[in-house]
């Protein structure tokens, strides 16, 4: 019924069907996405677009929004080590060069002045993009928000806020859960605050040169999905069993037990048993309403009774730890982070890189290919040859033997000179280190790059293969 209401105009339509026609998913309509499209830009309810990205209810009526996913401690573990990824990346300006070769715009040597003064511009805004932010802040930020809103809003901050052909001089993390973006008649975007910031409010638009909205997974045109938000079952389910855990641990830790006897006791006498042992008990188990003095006492039981043990209620009595450990490898991947890499599950040391390998391809460079798309259309607009780059050979590094290791391969196999090599790993050049090393066997492939060695086989393969013929 939602979906046909976009369809309907607004007559014949009572409270009821206005009522719906603001959800989808069993998601609440907020605001976020509207479109204006009626005379003079009125808005009308038909025209509201019918997905919303902070906030949803699970089936069994628990809330999920912004604040229970930063509260989830497996979401947050995914989205941190997406965060630490992306913002420890070197960020520079490439140069393209007549020959199609990518090039370090500041050391290109037959660049204009117009470009490299650009590309310095940028580079100094990336690398320092506001007074008290460092760049790891900003991108770590701008990652977290993308991750637990689906969006980002960054704020480009100008000595004229409305000239749209100045650089930027600071750049701002905008609250996700605030923007309202709309789609004008002009068919350019303009960004709406729901409360002030930054000096500006619901009656002062930002336009579409002040504002870089960048989606993850875009949905009609001016929204992205929130993972954590569709996911609410999933995620509500995690934290659930989380509050599980720590009722039973705070209930259920305590000694506990029954005493039985099969001795009929008159009234009076069984009220007076019961506060002996209620006493004794108190002052064996050492509470802070006894004398500390008697703690650890024992008990004398009398009238035939028996004292029998109630063990601690777990979460394995209870089926859940199987539970809990399936939901987060399932969260994990809902954020394309392996769940070794957040300590959920085993994982083995051997295919350690080729695990790393497979999250940066498949989860971080998608990420970053979108960030430096929007870049060069907000900063780079009429500089066809330049384009901002985020370092990914930082990816893939790991270790300082493993970077020697790489180094070496590079260089004795005549793919890099060894001044290139020292750049890599952060050292100065050296006189004559600027040509290649002839391959001195070159039908012998690159050590390192067997299956064995990249963790994509592991163990003894020949040993295997006979067993197997035996």
């Amino acid at each position: 019924m939602a979906l046909l209401d976009i369809f309907r105009g607004k007559q014949g339509k009572n409270k009821a069907n206005l009522a719906e026609s603001n959800t989808m998913f069993g998601q609440t309509q907020l605001g976020n996405n509207v479109v204006y499209q009626g005379q003079a830009g009125k808005q009308t309810v038909s025209q509201q677009l019918l997905y919303v990205t902070t906030s949803s209810a699970t089936t069994a009526g628990r809330p999920v929004d912004m604040s229970m996913l930063s509260r989830n401690s497996t979401v947050m573990a995914c989205v941190g080590v997406k965060a630490r990824t992306i913002a420890q990346l070197p960020k520079c300006v490439m140069y393209k060069t007549e020959s199609g070769e990518f090039v370090e715009a500041l050391k290109a040597p037959k660049i204009n002045a117009r470009d490299k003064t650009r590309a310095r511009q940028v580079e100094n805004l990336l690398n320092n993009p506001n007074n008290f932010q460092s760049s790891y802040e900003f991108w770590y930020q701008w990652s977290m928000w993308m991750d637990l809103a689906g969006e980002t809003f960054t704020l480009w901050w100008r000595e004229d806020a409305k000239d749209p052909n100045q650089m930027p001089i600071e750049m701002y993390n905008l609250d996700a859960s605030l923007m309202t973006c709309q789609l004008t008649p002009s068919r350019y975007p303009k960004y709406v605050l729901s409360t002030p910031s930054y000096g500006f409010n619901k009656d002062e638009p930002l336009a579409a040169y002040q504002v870089m909205h960048i989606m993850e997974a875009a949905w009609q045109g001016s929204a992205g999905f929130n993972k954590g938000i569709l996911a609410a079952e999933l995620v509500a389910l995690d934290q659930d069993i989380d509050l599980y855990a720590n009722f039973i641990m705070q209930n259920g830790a305590k000694p506990s037990g029954l005493f039985t006897t099969d001795v009929v006791i008159p009234d009076a006498k069984y009220k007076e048993v019961a506060a002996r042992l209620k006493e004794a008990w108190s002052a064996m188990v050492g509470t802070r309403t006894t004398d500390l003095s008697k703690a650890g006492q024992g008990m004398l039981l009398d009238q035939g009774m028996k004292y029998t043990p109630i063990d601690m209620l777990t979460l394995q009595d209870a089926d859940c730890a199987a539970l809990k450990d399936q939901t987060m490898k399932r969260i994990c991947g809902l954020f394309g982070v392996p769940p070794q890499m957040v300590a959920v599950g085993e994982g083995k040391f051997n295919n350690t890189q080729t695990l790393m390998d497979e999250f940066h391809k498949t989860t971080m460079y998608p990420m970053v290919i979108n960030v430096e798309q929007k870049l060069n259309q907000h900063l780079l607009k009429g500089y066809p040859n330049l384009c901002v780059r985020f370092d990914t050979k930082e990816f893939l590094k790991g270790a300082p033997l493993d970077q020697m290791n790489f180094v070496t391969a590079g260089v004795s196999n005549g793919i890099m000179t060894p001044n290139e090599g020292r750049i890599y790993l952060n050292m100065p050049k050296i006189d004559g280190g600027d040509e290649l090393v002839a391959k001195s066997n070159p039908a012998e492939p690159i050590k390192g790059s067997s299956p064995q060695d990249t963790g994509g086989g592991g163990g003894n393969q020949t040993k295997k293969m006979n067993i197997g013929t035996k």
